[in-house]
């Protein structure tokens, strides 16, 4: 599953976007979402995690109060950049000048509106063949002075204990690290999701669900917290569909 997020009160000609994202031959395989420039720094920060961001490069009225939002996306991009929490990136302007200014910038695409159907699906091809890089990427983990190269697929949950993670392999091995669960959290592939402050778990290993928590498919219990309980129910069924 891949999430995109789209700025729809920003990015130019939001809905023949959705239409060209929606067209796209693994739109199956796509959970769209949208907010409000003003609310894209909040979700981003929350679960599950966003891959895609369908970015304005100016965001007209965004800022009300300011003088000038003339750069308001690229900005809004260098701040998640910044803070090590930017999904993949895809700018959507009206003016072929900003193509030298979103440079300063990570990004992957930049799509110019009216926008070609060729051109969205080139940006939404290049998102997907990175993300398929991502999700094929080993985590290397350091534990008892040895380094394991593991596959994100059989990790069934991480779960944070300070300033190490202890990592629930399918094997029946438990590995203890020393990493960020916020770290791993960018590393591993969409089929994480944060169910509670120290816990990642894996939908792919989840076998019943409930208000209290995941049974995996190791026999063991991870727990949902009350915040994050709506987040890891729409998870579970989006990850259904797909």
């Amino acid at each position: 599953m891949c999430r995109i997020l789209l700025v729809e009160d920003a990015v130019p000609e939001p809905e023949a976007l959705r239409v060209l994202i929606e067209q796209h031959p693994c739109a199956g395989a796509i959970q769209l979402e949208s907010c409000a420039f003003s609310q894209v720094s909040e979700r981003i920060s929350q679960s599950p995690r966003i891959d895609a961001l369908f970015a304005p490069v100016d965001a007209p009225g965004a800022f009300p109060a300011c003088t000038s939002d003339e750069r308001a996306g690229i900005e809004l991009v260098r701040e998640l950049q910044d803070r090590g929490i930017l999904p993949l990136t895809v700018y959507c302007t009206t003016r072929a000048a900003y193509t030298s200014a979103v440079y300063g910038t990570d990004h992957q695409y930049l799509l110019l509106a009216p926008y070609s159907p060729s051109e969205a699906r080139n940006a939404l091809d290049k998102v997907f063949g990175l993300l398929g890089h991502r999700a094929a990427s080993p985590l290397a983990l350091r534990s008892a002075g040895t380094v394991h190269i593991v596959d994100p697929a059989d990790v069934v949950y991480v779960k944070s204990l300070g300033r190490k993670v202890l990592v629930r392999l399918s094997d029946a091995r438990v590995l203890e690290s020393y990493a960020a669960l916020a770290e791993l959290e960018q590393q591993l592939p969409g089929s994480f999701v944060r169910c509670h402050k120290s816990y990642l778990a894996n939908m792919e290993h989840v076998v019943q669900a409930s208000a209290d928590g995941l049974v995996m498919d190791c026999d063991e219990a991870v727990p949902i917290s009350q915040r994050q309980y709506r987040t890891v129910r729409d998870a579970l069924r989006s990850f259904s569909v797909s």
